[in-house]
């Protein structure tokens, strides 16, 4: 009887989120809380499923509301304060959580780091609507056959570093723009592959519709 009174009050939870998420601008199905502390809200089952880390059980309606609006097809110019609300509730609710393999990027990265970031802003805001996260991103030397890589734990997009230094200029901004749409996979509920969606992606976005690809290197 516990049992059954404690299944009838989570899916009542689940339909008072989903009703104000609704009220925000984007309907879904159904919503389901996780515990993971590395994505506070994601999408998935092709977009009828959403992904709420528990705290937001307790969020205020304007809260829901507002990741209603961060995800609304149509909300791109509330996506800014709603990301804001969003980040103010979560403040102090949600551990922060630990990276088990915490490193710091050399400062020679950072002039190649900042142009990398601000490639992802763009994109994101351009193409994305602002709806992926700010993932961390790092340079690697241990690549070899790889440009890039993108990691679901930690989540996080990893670019050669040899990319970066060597190769001509738009070469790394390419491989980041093919790792964002794997990022955008993922945030779907979406195994990350190279599928028919990433090659719709692809074309979107000037990039290699495959895993490999010839890079262009500075003439030495």
């Amino acid at each position: 009887m516990i049992e059954g009174a404690a299944r009838k009050g989570s899916a009542g939870i689940s339909e008072r989120l989903r009703d104000e998420v609704a009220r925000g601008g984007a309907p879904f199905e159904a919503v389901v809380l996780t515990r993971n502390r590395r994505v506070m809200v994601s999408v998935g089952s092709g977009g009828r499923v959403l992904r709420l880390h528990e705290a937001f059980a307790e969020a205020p309606p304007e809260v829901l509301r507002a990741v209603g609006g961060l995800l609304s097809p149509t909300g791109s110019g509330r996506r800014a304060a709603a990301r804001r609300a969003i980040e103010e509730f979560l403040v102090g609710v949600v551990p922060v959580a630990r990276d088990r393999r915490p490193r710091r990027a050399p400062s020679t990265d950072q002039p190649h780091l900042q142009r990398l970031q601000e490639e992802f802003d763009r994109v994101n805001r351009e193409h994305f609507g602002g709806a992926l996260p700010r993932v961390p991103i790092f340079l690697s030397g241990r690549m070899r056959r790889r440009n890039g890589h993108f990691s679901v734990d930690p989540l996080e997009i990893v670019i050669s570093r040899r990319l970066c230094a060597e190769a001509s200029d738009g070469e790394a901004a390419a491989t980041l723009r093919h790792e964002m749409i794997h990022l955008w996979q993922h945030m779907q509920g979406l195994r990350p592959g190279h599928g028919a969606d990433f090659r719709r992606w692809a074309a979107r976005l000037g990039v290699h519709p495959r895993a490999a690809r010839e890079v262009a290197w500075r003439a030495g």
